[in-house]
């Protein structure tokens, strides 16, 4: 997924200057969604493209720059101030901007603003994911846990009381909860380190199912019907129906 980038200034030649760097520069991870040319303009942009990054110029005739936190009670975007007065960079800096460039803005420092950004986005994703984990290790596995699914472009996380069942995917595996399905990037047997009884069962080597989804077992053909419809085969390796009972018991 691209940054979705807004450049707010009242020149229009520097917005189209930062455009075309932003273009030429990053053009496989940024979308610049807007230009506006003052705040007036600004704010309705932002609610309707919910930015990554506003480059805010500071100086411009109406309002200056910093006015936009009026309009505001949370920013959750960054602000990259530019500006062409290091006085106005300073007072960006006591702001607690994320970053400020002086205009006429370097390639070099549009690149590192850019990098620092990448990096404090990966930075909050671990903290997250930490945060969960330790949220887990304080507390006895319940339903409403939830559990953090690697994916190709990431992960996912979701609470174990939506998930129906787990799939193996040659050598990883689909996580289909009540409203969508998770392709990861791990395997079924690392899934299966995760999702543990009392409430999941692994009933053949390709499916762990959520018991609670469960709604019949069929002796004839040794398949479970869940209450998605999806039909999931029982390994007759695994258990005799007498086994699957007593599963469904605990």
């Amino acid at each position: 997924m691209k940054i979705k980038v807004l450049i707010v200034d009242d020149e229009s030649h520097s917005r189209s200057f930062l455009r075309k760097l932003l273009n030429s520069l990053f053009e496989d991870k940024i979308i610049v969604v807007d230009e506006c040319d003052g705040l007036k303009t600004a704010i309705p942009s932002i609610v309707k493209y919910s930015p990554d990054i506003v480059f805010l110029d500071i100086q411009m005739p109406e309002e200056i720059g910093f006015e936009l936190f009026n309009y505001f009670e949370k920013i959750n975007f960054e602000i990259i101030f530019t500006t062409a007065h290091i006085d106005f960079a300073i007072d960006a800096i006591r702001a607690s901007a994320f970053d400020y460039l002086l205009k006429p803005i370097n390639i070099n420092e549009l690149e590192e603003a850019i990098a620092r950004f990448e990096l404090k986005v990966v930075q909050e994703k671990e903290v997250d994911r930490y945060r969960l984990l330790i949220e887990n290790l304080n507390t006895k596995f319940t339903e409403n846990q939830k559990i953090v699914i690697s994916t190709k472009k990431g992960f996912e996380v979701i609470s174990l009381n939506s998930l129906i069942y787990c799939e193996a995917d040659q050598s990883y595996s689909k996580f289909i909860t009540q409203d969508k399905t998770i392709e990861s990037s791990k395997s079924l047997k690392d899934a299966n380190e995760i999702l543990v009884e009392p409430t999941f069962l692994k009933v053949h080597k390709s499916f762990i199912v959520n018991k609670n989804y469960v709604i019949s077992f069929s002796s004839s053909e040794y398949v479970l019907k869940m209450s998605s419809g999806k039909l999931i085969p029982v390994s007759d390796k695994l258990f005799t129906k007498k086994q699957l009972i007593d599963a469904f018991k605990k």
